[in-house]
């Protein structure tokens, strides 16, 4: 017995080829399942900057509302009469000594007590977010200032700077007159505003503008640097007094609003920014991914290359029986499960090959060629429906009746095939079309229903052999589809007035109206060219010349958008039992 090494992994066969699609199936899966939840990641993150974006307004907008209120307040607390209005004027035009005694004054003559200063260092007070407070008047060169660290403030000379600070101006008018005297600055802080937007979002590249209806920029925020973004801003508001907005749209997730007080307010979240936050995010999915990728991958070729090793060693033996080593055997104790009662079955095989040769080397010696010829002929066939009927049994003695029923089919089919005889009944015809359509059935289960129905009076009936198989075959070839679970198809034959009728009805693709007008014009005359339907021209000339000329072939479109074939004949032509029973005696 030769023993031969086994392959480690043969590209050639099946069951490689079929390891590399399994792997290449579920890395596909893995990488599909990886790249969906990358996407929906990816798009909620985005949508989440863009809530961002849209809180990132609706607050920037309250807070410049709340403090344009508190603004005015101030504003109104101290010019809303004219009283006030004087006070303002002495203030700005006398030494301090002077308009303090003029306070004093007022407060006797009035008994009100309208001290600027003291006004001024009440908002300090009255509001926690307030960091300077300006006033220009026009008929002055001076203007006063007052801030945190100097809440009372100062008259100074010369004009205010306010560069780089959040302030809000608002004129200063005459309540009488309504004639404008100046402007009334005041300097917010911006750090309850920064606050808000620092929480409002979890990964990095929010920014925020704010600009006065003159174009001023009263707010800038970045979590990150976004100089590019800055200057492209700095430079279109310099040059046209005019956001780019479309610009800024094409890296940027971005809200813009225009306040009803004259505010720009714009916001941008970067989505390079979002991006890399979602890589970050997925670095421990796309890691795992990878390592179950390699980790299937290695279980796979651990599994598979152990089955291939004991398939390589069946083929090895198999190879050199091709090559005409009949003695080679397959070793048994190398393979396991079903490889193994493979293995046996092919031994056995072997065996009797070898027997079935020895039996055959005898008869040519005692018998003459062409009898020992006819007995050679013979030994294929039976020997196939004795290894076919051995694994039938192998099937229904391991407890799988299903595959025991289709070598019993297939068998049959066979039998049936190789049978010299021209002429059956339509009883074994129709069993001989069921087991073809059950073998279909099997291939492709949960999608093919079939049914078959004779009367009594027709079982006998004989009529030649193969008459309907080849339309039922047109209906697997041409009209069913597989990607579909209501397959359907139907054999009734039955007794109508003195007529047999055998109606063939499928729900398949059906036929196109013109080609079945053609197929029905072919089918009327005498002869037939039916291109591209050489099994209905076949059952066709073959039936109308048994039946003679009260066959017809019928075909027609179904209620389920399939065809429906009727053959029909009267009953006086058809055959007795006895006429087939002769037949088959002369046959054989």
């Amino acid at each position: 017995m030769r023993k031969k090494k086994p392959s480690s992994f043969n590209e050639k066969t099946l069951l490689n080829r079929l390891l590399k699609n399994y792997a290449l199936i579920l890395v596909t899966l893995i990488l599909i399942g990886m790249v969906s939840i990358g996407m929906n990641t990816y798009w909620q993150s985005m949508g989440r900057g863009e809530i961002t974006a849209q809180e990132a307004v609706d607050t920037i907008a309250r807070s410049i509302n709340d403090k344009n209120i508190q603004g005015k307040t101030m504003l109104n607390g101290l010019t809303d009469n004219q009283e006030k209005i004087n006070n303002l004027n002495r203030y700005m035009d006398e030494p301090i000594s002077n308009y303090l005694n003029y306070s004093y004054d007022q407060q006797l003559a009035t008994g009100n007590y309208l001290f600027l200063p003291g006004q001024v260092k009440n908002f300090y007070t009255m509001y926690d977010n307030i960091d300077s407070i300006i006033m220009v008047l026009n008929n002055y060169n001076d203007y006063y200032l007052s801030t945190a660290d100097d809440k009372s403030g100062k008259k100074i000379r010369g004009t205010p700077r306010l560069n780089n600070k959040f302030y809000l101006s608002y004129p200063i008018t005459n309540p009488v007159t309504l004639e404008v005297l100046g402007s009334f600055y005041v300097e917010f802080s911006q750090k309850d505003i920064i606050d808000s937007l620092t929480h409002l979002t979890t990964f990095d590249g929010l920014s925020a503008y704010v600009f006065s209806s003159t174009g001023y920029q009263l707010l800038t925020y970045t979590e990150k640097n976004n100089t590019l973004d800055q200057q492209l801003i700095q430079q279109k508001m310099k040059e046209t007094s005019l956001l780019p907005i479309q610009t800024l749209a094409q890296t940027n997730l971005l809200e813009h609003l225009q306040t009803t007080s004259g505010f720009d307010i714009l916001v941008t979240v970067s989505k390079h920014q979002i991006l890399t936050h979602v890589f970050f995010d997925l670095r421990i999915l796309m890691i795992g991914g990878l390592g179950l990728i390699l980790l299937l991958l290695y279980l796979l070729y651990r599994t598979f290359t152990k089955y291939s090793q004991q398939v390589d060693i069946i083929m090895d033996s198999m190879t050199l029986v091709t090559k005409g080593d009949l003695n080679t055997r397959i070793n048994e104790q190398d393979t396991q499960f079903e490889l193994r009662e493979l293995s046996k079955g092919i031994n056995t095989m072997l065996d009797n090959i070898e027997q079935y040769i020895a039996d055959i080397y005898k008869l040519e010696i005692k018998q003459q060629d062409a009898h020992m010829r006819a007995l050679q002929s013979q030994i294929s066939p039976h020997f196939l429906y004795n290894t076919l009927e051995y694994i039938r049994m192998y099937a229904l003695s391991e407890g799988s009746e299903e595959l025991a029923d289709v070598v019993y089919a297939f068998s049959t089919l066979l039998r049936n095939n190789t049978d010299q005889a021209k002429t059956t009944t339509l009883e074994k015809e129709l069993s001989f079309c069921e087991k073809y359509v059950y073998l279909y059935q099997m291939r492709y289960p949960d999608r093919i229903a079939y049914h078959f129905e004779i009367d009594d009076a027709l079982k006998k009936l004989v009529l030649p052999k193969f008459s309907i198989q080849p339309l039922i075959e047109n209906y697997f070839v041409h009209g069913i589809d597989f990607s579909r679970n209501d397959n359907a198809i139907s054999v009734k034959a039955h007794l109508s007035n003195n007529q047999v009728k055998v109606l063939i009805r499928d729900n398949g693709k059906g036929i196109s109206p013109q080609k079945l007008a053609l197929i029905d014009t072919k089918l009327q005359s005498e002869q037939i060219e039916l291109h591209g339907s050489i099994g209905l021209q076949n059952v066709n000339e073959r039936l109308r010349a048994y039946f003679g000329p009260s066959f017809l072939m019928t075909i027609r479109p179904n209620e389920t958008k399939g065809i429906a074939i009727e053959l029909s004949f009267d009953d006086s032509f058809s055959k007795t039992e006895i006429e087939y029973n002769n037949s088959q005696t002369s046959s054989q």
